[in-house]
């Protein structure tokens, strides 16, 4: 069977030791021993702290140190994933009429999988910006509810106090300025709760956007945005 295998690895596609030993006709010996060359290789090459630091960097980008699992014995040995560079960089020194073929092959294949996570991440990412954007929409609305029964508490304290005042102002009619006092005390204890609940579903939509948000470049600026004007205390509940 000629089809390459391939798996990914931080978002990119990867080919095993194992495989590449296989399709190349090699040892698998041998092919660890070829990658731990070029790895060795670089640290020689490096002559300062600071140069080795970016190579092994680079060349850790290339190469993958994993494990894999014998189908008879069912011990782990260990072998490596490489992505396009760090296969490009091993089967540099693989030569022969079949050697070519599989590096075509391999190059083929590395194209297919690199076309087909660009296709799944551009998905991925109208879908994730679809619901950032719904998050927001949520954020939006929580906001504009809570700044709006905020002003409401806010006129109904007032009302109370005021009726509150005419209620101790003129003490011979008290029984109709006490009620109307006590209809205005219990409005405003009632949107207190409104306000509370409006915080909570505020402080909800803001953990949603946070979650869907996760990795989104502009998110500290956007949420700086949505909460302007908002007292501290309620941008941290």
């Amino acid at each position: 069977m000629n089809d390459i295998i391939l798996s990914t690895q931080n978002g990119e596609p990867v080919a095993s030791s194992r495989e590449v030993a296989k399709r190349f006709g090699k040892n698998h010996r041998d092919v660890l021993r070829a990658i731990e060359d070029i790895l060795e290789g670089v640290r020689k090459i490096a002559q300062t702290p600071k140069d080795i630091t970016a190579q092994n960097c680079a060349v850790t980008q290339m190469f993958f140190k994993s494990e894999y699992t014998h189908p008879q014995n069912h011990q782990k040995y260990p072998m490596y994933l490489m992505n396009r560079d760090g296969f490009s960089l091993l089967a540099m020194g693989f030569t022969g009429k079949e050697a070519v073929q599989w590096k075509l092959k391999y190059i083929s294949a590395f194209n297919a999988m690199e076309k087909q996570l660009a296709a799944q991440h551009k998905g991925q990412r109208a879908v994730q910006d679809a619901n950032i954007q719904n998050a927001i929409d949520r954020v939006i609305e929580a906001r504009k509810k809570l700044d709006e029964n905020t002003a409401f508490l806010d006129e109904c304290r007032k009302n109370r106090e005021d009726s509150k005042a005419k209620y101790m102002q003129v003490k011979a009619l008290c029984g109709e300025f006490k009620a109307i006092y006590g209809q205005h005390c219990d409005t405003v204890r009632t949107m207190e709760n409104v306000v509370r609940g409006s915080q909570s579903f505020l402080t909800s939509a803001i953990d949603n956007l946070t979650i869907v948000s996760k990795g989104y470049p502009f998110y500290a600026a956007l949420m700086d945005s949505l909460l302007d004007g908002l007292p501290a205390e309620k941008k941290e509940e």
